[in-house]
C-alpha cells in the first residue's frame, strides 16, 4: 500500500505563473542556473516540459552539497553509492488551470535506493500579492527491509532544496 508525505513552501514575491512557468515550460533552464552547485546536466529525453508523458533526465554533480543532500545517512540505504545515479521521470498529470503537475520515477536515483514507485506532485495555490504557496507530494512504496525514514527524509530534502533553489532564483530575478 503506498505512503504519501508533503510539505508546503512558500513563495514570497513570486507570482504564480512565474513560478508554474520556472517549474514547465522553463524547468531545465531554471533548473541549471538555480541548481547550479547540484545538478550537472538536466534534459529532455522525449516530449518537452509541458507534456503529458515527456521523459526527464537529470544528472547531479559530485559536490558536497550535492551528496549531502542526496539522502540523510548514505551508508543507510546504498553503502557503496557516493551521491545520486541519475534518473529519469515522466510527467504524468500537467494541468495548468488548477496549477498540479506531477512526476512519475522511471528508473535511476532513488528507485535505485530502494524506491519501487514514486510520484512527486506540486500544486500550486495562489495567495494574491505575489504571493505563492506550494504544495509538494510524494506518494511511494519501498522495497522491504529498508529504513524509511533515512530514505525518505533525503528525499524531501532534495525537493525542498529544489523548491527554495527556484524560489530563491525568482526573487532574485525579480529583484533585478
Amino acid at each position: 500500500m503506498a505512503s504519501r508525505r508533503q510539505f508546503d513552501v512558500e513563495a514570497d514575491g513570486v507570482d504564480i505563473q512565474s513560478l508554474w512557468r520556472a517549474l514547465t515550460k522553463d524547468k531545465i533552464k531554471v533548473l541549471q542556473k538555480a541548481a547550479a552547485g547540484l545538478v550537472s546536466e538536466a534534459k529532455i529525453l522525449e516530449g518537452n516540459e509541458t507534456v503529458l508523458n515527456s521523459l526527464l533526465y537529470v544528472s547531479f554533480g559530485p559536490g558536497e552539497l550535492s551528496s549531502a543532500l542526496l539522502i540523510a545517512d548514505q551508508s543507510a540505504a546504498h553503502s557503496s553509492a557516493p551521491g545520486l545515479e541519475p534518473f529519469t521521470e515522466r510527467i504524468v498529470e500537467f494541468d495548468e488551470k488548477k496549477h498540479v503537475l506531477t512526476f512519475l520515477g522511471v528508473e535511476g536515483g532513488y528507485m535505485n535506493l530502494g524506491f519501487t514507485h514514486y510520484l512527486v506532485t506540486f500544486k500550486l495555490d495562489d495567495f494574491g500579492g505575489g504571493k505563492t504557496m506550494v504544495n509538494a507530494s510524494v506518494t511511494y512504496d519501498l522495497k522491504e527491509n529498508l529504513d524509511e525514514s533515512q530514505l525518505l527524509d533525503g528525499f524531501l530534502k532534495l525537493l525542498r532544496y529544489y523548491l527554495d533553489s527556484v524560489i530563491n532564483y525568482l526573487q532574485q530575478k525579480h529583484e533585478d
